[in-house]
């Protein structure tokens, strides 16, 4: 019989459930841990729902990063955002490595949490590096510049923290139509929202700007040295769909 942690989905309340799996000193292979509107109830499971405790989450945070790093943190925060199968259950067996071993957690190399962990950061990590370059925005009615991606991790966070350094001046929307949320910059803070979809409209500027940009665009190209191969590579195509290049 498998005890079966729920908790509210986001990354506090993952932390909130481990700590007090932590406390109750189970058996490892006897726990699972699933987001609570995920959760598929099967006979002889013993589901305990745990509620967020932003305190508890902070305390276990910390004691995280004073027996390794930030860096080790970070990668677990990053294994969270992936679309990782059982992510939440390897998080909690990797803390449990990183109270137990510390910063020498990165050298455990054989063994299958760390594994697990290290390549869905990883993956996390190459796909927010790739949106940094590759996030188009584009001016909708109303000045706000409105970009729109499809990511497979969930990145819509970390990818918004690094435009409003980049971005300042701007009032700004940024929209994961995978998953339906936004986050919307006013030049003083970003708002979070889940459930949302946007049918936003170009600004007449916006239309004229894509209009010069694929003239620009076609008008560089040496058609003598295309390499789609290459631009593949370097490019993926799941990228392409939002460039104005590439439509």
């Amino acid at each position: 019989m498998y005890n079966v942690f729920l908790y509210d989905g986001t990354f506090d309340g993952l932390l909130t459930c481990i700590d007090e799996i932590l406390s109750t000193h189970i058996n490892e292979d006897e726990v699972v841990i699933v987001e609570k509107d995920k959760y598929q109830p099967m006979f002889f499971d013993k589901p305990i729902y745990v509620t967020l405790d932003k305190n508890r989450s902070q305390e276990l945070r910390q004691k995280v990063i004073n027996v390794s790093d930030k860096m080790i943190f970070k990668k677990i925060y990053y294994c969270f955002l992936s679309e990782s199968q059982n992510k939440e259950t390897y998080i909690y067996k990797y803390i449990k490595l990183v109270l137990k071993h510390g910063k020498k957690v990165k050298y455990l190399y054989h063994d299958d949490v760390v594994n697990f962990v290290e390549k869905a950061s990883k993956n996390v990590s190459r796909e927010i590096g790739k949106y940094m370059g590759l996030m188009r925005f584009n001016e909708i009615k109303g000045g706000v510049l409105y970009a729109q991606f499809e990511p497979t991790n969930d990145i819509l966070v970390p990818i918004s923290y690094f435009f409003r350094e980049r971005l300042k001046s701007f009032k700004w929307i940024i929209h994961d139509k995978k998953r339906s949320k936004l986050s919307i910059y006013d030049t003083r803070m970003i708002k979070f929202l889940n459930g949302m979809n946007l049918n936003a409209s170009f600004s007449d500027n916006e239309n004229l700007y894509q209009k010069l940009w694929k003239l620009y665009f076609k008008t560089m190209a040496i058609e003598e040295r295309k390499n789609l191969k290459l631009q593949r590579q370097n490019m993926p195509k799941k990228y392409w769909k939002y460039l104005i290049e590439k439509n």
